[in-house]
Parts: C-alpha cells; sequence; structure tokens
C-alpha cells in the first residue's frame, strides 16, 4: 500500500468554510454527499421527526417523574415507619413508668419527672408528626415537584412546541443547504480527489503519495517559451515511484463542463506546474545532482509525468505531454513505467520534496 502523506486540499477547504458558517453536522465527505442526495427527503421527514422526538422526551419525563415519584413514596413511607416505631417505643415506656412500682417517694418522684420528660417528647413528636416527614422527604418532594412541573409544561404547550421547533430545524436545514450550494463545486473537487487518492493507495509500498502539495518560489521560475512568470504551484496528488515523479491533477466534471470554453484548460495548468516542478528538482543544485545515484553514463534526471484523473467523463483525442485518464485506467498507466531508481532514491527524492515544501 502506498505511503501517503498530507489531506486532500479541497477537503481543508470545505471543512475551513463549514466550520466557519458553524455547521457541524458533516465528519466526512460521503456525509456531505448523503446530504446533498437526500434533502428533500429530510426536508418532508423533518416534521415527523421532531414530533417523533418531542414524544421520546415526553416518555423520558414521565418516566423521571414516575421514578422519583416512588422513590419519594418510598423514603416517606420509611420516615413514617421509623417515627411511628420511635412513638410506639415512647408508648411502652410511658406505660412502664406508669406500671412500675416505686419502692419509696424519692424513686416514685423520679418516676413521675421521667415520665414528664418522655410525654413532651411523645408531645413534640405527635404534634410535629408532619414537619418531620416533610423534612425527611424534603429533596425527594422539591425533585418531584420540579419534574411534575416541567413535565406539565412540556405537554401543555406541546403544539405550540413542536411548531416552533420545527420552524428552527427547518431555517437551520435550509441554511445548511444554502451553504453545502455555495461549497459544491469544492464538494465535487473533494469526492473526485478522494476517489483518486483511495486508487492511488492501491499502489506499490515502495511508492509515496503527496497529497495537496503546493510550493511557492522567490525569486519566481521564468518559463521563456510562455513568458510566464510562477510565484507557486499547487498540486493534488504528487506521486514518486521508482519509474519518476508523476504530477497527477483531478478533474470532477460533468460532460457538459468539458465543452465549455470559459473554463480554464487543466492542461495549462498542469503543464505550468510540470514545467516549475522539472526545473526545480532536475537544476544543478538539486536532486539530480545531490541525491540520485550516479550512473556511470552520466548524471541521471528526474522524469515528471503529467495526469489529468478524470471521474465522470473526459475529452476525446490526445495532448502533449499529458495524459488523460479515468479512474480504472490511472494504475494501470503508472505501473505501465519501467523503474529506473532504486528504493533508497525514492525514499531521498521523497525526503527531498519534503524538506521542499516545508
Amino acid at each position: 500500500m502506498t505511503i501517503v502523506y498530507g489531506q486532500i486540499e479541497s477537503l481543508k477547504r470545505i471543512r475551513e468554510t463549514l466550520n466557519r458558517k458553524g455547521i457541524s453536522r458533516f465528519n466526512s465527505i460521503g456525509e456531505l454527499n448523503n446530504f446533498i442526495k437526500n434533502y428533500e427527503n429530510e426536508k418532508e421527514e423533518l416534521f415527523y421527526k421532531i414530533e417523533h422526538d418531542f414524544k421520546l422526551e415526553t416518555e423520558t419525563l414521565q418516566a423521571v417523574a414516575l421514578n422519583l415519584q416512588n422513590n419519594y413514596n418510598t423514603i416517606k413511607s420509611d420516615a413514617e415507619t421509623r417515627l411511628n416505631k420511635r412513638l410506639g417505643k415512647i408508648n411502652t415506656k410511658c406505660e412502664n413508668l406508669r406500671s412500675s412500682p416505686a419502692k419509696n417517694a424519692i424513686i416514685e418522684l423520679g418516676h413521675w419527672y421521667l415520665l414528664q420528660i418522655v410525654l413532651g417528647i411523645k408531645f413534640f413528636l405527635e404534634k410535629g408528626y408532619k414537619s418531620i416527614i416533610s423534612l425527611k422527604t424534603s429533596k425527594a418532594k422539591k425533585q418531584l415537584e420540579e419534574i411534575l412541573l416541567k413535565l406539565d409544561v412540556h405537554t401543555s404547550n406541546s403544539q405550540s412546541t413542536i411548531s416552533t421547533r420545527f420552524d428552527a430545524a427547518l431555517n437551520k436545514l435550509e441554511y445548511t443547504k444554502s451553504v453545502v450550494n455555495d461549497i459544491n463545486p469544492s464538494i465535487a473537487g473533494a469526492i473526485g480527489e478522494h476517489l483518486v487518492a483511495n486508487e492511488l493507495e492501491k499502489l506499490s509500498d515502495t511508492d509515496v503519495l503527496f497529497n495537496d502539495f503546493s510550493l511557492s518560489f522567490n525569486p519566481p521560475i521564468y518559463n521563456r517559451s510562455d513568458n510566464d512568470r510562477i510565484y507557486s504551484i499547487q498540486i493534488d496528488h504528487l506521486l514518486v515511484t521508482r519509474a519518476g515523479i508523476f504530477i497527477i491533477e483531478t478533474k470532477n466534471w460533468s460532460k457538459e463542463s468539458i465543452e465549455r470554453l470559459d473554463l480554464r484548460s487543466p492542461i495549462k495548468q498542469i503543464q505550468r506546474t510540470s514545467y516549475a516542478l522539472f526545473v526545480i528538482l532536475n537544476s544543478n543544485k538539486s536532486v539530480g545532482k545531490r541525491i540520485l545515484k550516479q550512473h556511470h553514463w552520466g548524471r541521471k534526471e528526474l522524469p515528471v509525468r503529467n495526469v489529468i484523473a478524470m471521474i465522470n467523463h473526459k475529452p476525446k483525442g490526445k495532448f502533449n505531454h499529458v495524459a488523460i485518464k479515468n479512474l480504472k485506467e490511472l494504475n494501470s498507466y503508472i505501473n505501465y513505467f519501467e523503474p529506473i531508481f532504486d528504493e533508497s532514491e525514492v525514499r531521498s527524492i521523497t525526503e527531498h520534496l519534503g524538506r521542499l515544501k516545508i
């Protein structure tokens, strides 16, 4: 499996745009693509989803209320049982003090005073019976009352709540759709680049793939034949193999887009990029002189081949120095070329490209 560096550039742009717009529901291109395909269905089902979620919330609140009611009843029952048991012991104590014979007047007086104390405790417990139970159950009662109030408000305004939630959800859905529509070209590009990257990853484990490879030049590279000063280049996929380097640009264009005259030619774009990269890699100060192994016939050059990978349709005819391939043809085309470098040279080229990118 191919060694891969970097993330697809169009995917990074999409993530940045969605984050800036406050949209976090998408975690992959697949989810974005599914949203586009299923938008109308999602819109139609939105009300039923809101209604279903509301019913689930109601059932959850009812379950919580029932649980808190049972908890309150248990705490109250336990408190009453303990208090009644204590009052039973006090009554028994009173009966014993009343019926217990005294040997002398002092003991009898002591029994009387003790009886008064016990009767006082009894009076306090009986008089404050409800208050004591209320104190023991206050926390559980408060929790129960809060959830019952919440449930009452929730159910008494059910239609209004569902309607409000639906309006808010619909506005959010339509906003999301408008943002997705604005970045739809980037989504199509990301889908195409993702498919190409997945295909390239099936190549040999000695191959190295750079996704979104970009360089800036200062001073710029001058292309005399086109009278063009090249300040920077950006490559969708830069593949390093034992057969050399492949610049791969992905185009997820429709048949109509291919025929349009106002769209910038990807041929010119990739040829411009290829020229700059070839100059950088094969200059006297670059890879050929310092990294590639010497051949007894002389200094080796790094071949740079240009490929445009078309996801849907591709133009008829051939073009100078640029291969136009669909997804199924891509890896076969790359594997067609004979190896001219060994694995150590591939590693050296990869490391050099990494340093250039930094």
